[in-house]
């Protein structure tokens, strides 16, 4: 028994020897990678009409406003405050439409992608307002309505939203333009 708990510690000390001697190359491989990634990130960005850019700029805060929450309320607990912040119920909904948005879009367009893109867009624009109308249905439905306030992420998810529906339009229209001169 001692023998081999003396093999086992023997064994797992050769293990993070050779572990820790490999953290330099890992440490080279991921420096290499991300600056790879990076530079084509950058070289594929310069390619990138204006409209386009900023197009970019908004699916990507679109995406980030979806995921963070969007109102908030405070519980009393035996007289002590506490502070809770809500996403809606339909975030999925939200967050799901944002990524693929962001990477189709983003990285990727095609006829299909801008019926894509309008159709969901529309989609969530109608779901955000209906559930500006009547939040307990839509946003939460456990806590009193009157003790919820809206954060600012809330109005931030309209304002990209807005703003990517319309450089979106104005992105696409370019991208027609420019291909209808060069042919």
């Amino acid at each position: 028994m001692t023998n081999s708990l003396l093999n086992l510690l023997s064994e797992f000390t050769i293990f993070l020897k050779e572990t820790i001697k490999l953290i330099p190359d890992l440490l080279k491989v991921w420096w290499f990678l991300g600056k790879r990634i990076t530079l084509s990130l950058y070289s594929y960005w310069k390619t990138k009409l204006f409209y386009d850019k900023i197009f970019f700029i908004f699916l990507f805060l679109q995406l980030l406003f979806a995921v963070l929450p969007w109102f908030h309320y405070e519980i009393t607990f035996f007289e002590s405050k506490e502070s809770i912040s809500l996403s809606p119920k339909l975030n999925s909904i939200f967050i799901l439409i944002s990524l693929l948005n962001f990477f189709f879009l983003g990285f990727w367009k095609s006829s299909w992608t801008r019926i894509w893109f309008f159709a969901t867009e529309m989609v969530s624009a109608i779901i955000v307002i209906w559930g500006y109308l009547e939040p307990k249905r839509t946003y939460y439905d456990f806590v009193n309505a009157s003790e919820v306030t809206t954060q600012i992420t809330f109005y931030l998810f309209l304002g990209s939203l807005f703003f990517a529906f319309l450089f979106g339009y104005l992105s696409f229209k370019k991208e027609d333009e420019v291909f209808l001169h060069s042919h």
